[in-house]
């Protein structure tokens, strides 16, 4: 299996962004976490679940628990680790000049085909595959080579 430099994907999806978006509706979306974080635990399996609210310098100990757990089980990298999964989230914001109604009955666009093409956009970049193989049939493809052109070219 091929590696995946996931830094890129927000350059990546920048420059389809401007390369395909011509209605520039789609935005960077920029993620921040909250000070305080809720820690959901058991202590073992035959225990009750519990909360614990966790300040700034608990989540920096959790981190480096987390790390040093890691660290011991891969035996400081020495071993790898083969069955694991990354979690990455990254977000877009779709933004229409008006509002929904006033974008459906004043300007008379779907907002659906709108919206379909920026998720399009996105999943092409992330999946590193052509829409058309994101689409469920080649019904769907036609009806979406109508309204998004540029996204099959």
């Amino acid at each position: 299996s091929k590696s995946v430099d996931f830094t890129l994907i927000p350059k990546k999806l920048d420059a389809k962004f401007e390369a395909l978006d011509t209605d520039s509706a789609l935005r960077p979306t920029v993620i921040k976490t909250g000070d305080v974080w809720t820690k959901r635990m058991q202590q073992n399996l035959l225990t009750k679940m519990h909360e614990v609210t966790l300040t700034h310098g608990m989540q920096k100990k959790e981190r480096n628990k987390a790390f040093d757990l890691l660290d011991a089980l891969s035996r400081s990298g020495s071993l790898p680790i083969a069955c694991a999964e990354l979690h990455v989230f990254v977000a877009a914001t779709h933004c229409f000049e008006n509002s929904l109604m006033a974008t459906v009955i004043q300007d008379n666009i779907n907002p659906i085909e709108k919206m379909e093409k920026s998720m399009l956009i996105v999943a092409s970049t992330i999946f590193d595959l052509s829409p058309a193989h994101l689409l469920k049939n080649e019904q769907e493809e036609e009806r979406v080579v109508k309204y998004s052109p540029a996204l099959f070219e």
